[in-house]
């Protein structure tokens, strides 16, 4: 998995890689902007986030999802950090539960400092 420096950054290209629609939620879907398509949580996967943390606040916090359905469209979900809590159903904000997700990739990101090596 890449590392984006920001949301805009990892939308391109997502883009670039065939990940064209833009979903959004309602209650108990996700809704494909400018088509009256709808699709419930049984009927996409997750196929990669991108997760970015505002430099000044908190509040800037987003996460990117790159979405396949089963009928092979492929889109982007952006989530603002507690943006859609209250309008989503459960069961759908549970598949983007980034917490069970396989390994989340690390690079560029802040590490402690080893202090085995600084306390000799």
């Amino acid at each position: 998995m890449k590392h984006f420096t920001t949301a805009t950054e990892a939308m391109e290209d997502l883009r670039t890689r065939g990940y064209t629609a833009d979903f959004s939620p309602a209650r108990e879907y996700l809704k494909v902007t400018g088509s009256d398509t709808k699709l419930r949580s049984e009927e996409f996967n997750v196929d990669e986030f991108h997760r970015f943390e505002g430099t000044s606040d908190p509040g800037d916090e987003m996460t990117v999802y790159a979405i396949t359905a089963s009928n092979g469209m492929k889109g982007i979900f952006v989530s603002a950090q507690g943006t859609y809590s209250n309008e989503v159903s459960s069961e759908l904000m549970a598949k983007f539960n980034v917490s069970d997700r396989g390994p989340v990739n690390m690079e560029g990101a802040v590490k402690p400092l080893d202090q085995s090596s600084h306390n000799q």
